[in-house]
């Protein structure tokens, strides 16, 4: 089974990323992906403090080296994330920054929350990810008061869930045509 990580970005202790996250994870068609949950809030991943240039690869410190453990092991990702002051949390960009060749050519979907639906959030996070030679298959926006409250009900129309399932359909084919023939 392809296996799907789905990154909480935001790490403020009165934050709605984790309900997001639970609406993702509930769109995700059952028996198709082996859902993650990878919060930041909850991995310990301090601001970048590797000696080397994380495209060598030569990850020293322990926090790096799971890090790119629990990346690698994952067949694509959704990463949720706010749009804070016109752009995303420097938490994602840290996490991102942390780790290189791990993000090659990985299938990720980005769905950002937000009062003009984090489309300034996700598009800077798409140049980033692009950046890394990561393949950001959509990126979907929630809008305050539209999709969701501010308080983190979800209201998340059925345009978006289908968006959102025809990304990971999409992920799914590209992660199938990357696996080596047996």
């Amino acid at each position: 089974m392809k296996k799907l990580g789905i990154v909480v970005s935001s790490t403020r202790p009165a934050r709605i990323g984790p309900k997001v996250a639970a609406w993702v994870d509930s769109v995700v068609p059952a028996g198709e992906w082996e859902v993650e949950l990878l919060d930041l809030s909850q991995i310990a991943l301090p601001f970048l403090d590797e000696v080397d240039m994380p495209a060598n690869g030569n990850y020293a410190l322990p926090h790096t080296k799971e890090w790119a453990e629990q990346v690698s092991g994952l067949d694509a990702l959704v990463v949720v994330t706010p749009q804070y002051n016109k752009s995303f949390p420097a938490s994602i960009k840290n996490a991102i920054d942390f780790l290189y060749a791990e993000w090659h050519a990985k299938p990720i979907a980005l769905v950002g929350y937000g009062w003009s639906g984090a489309a300034q959030a996700t598009q800077a996070l798409a140049e980033v990810l692009t950046h890394v030679k990561a393949d950001v298959v959509d990126q979907i926006n929630l809008v305050f008061n539209a999709d969701l409250t501010p308080e983190g009900e979800l209201t998340v129309g059925e345009d978006n869930a289908d968006r959102l399932r025809l990304a990971l359909s999409a992920m799914a084919q590209k992660q199938s045509q990357q696996q080596p023939a047996a």
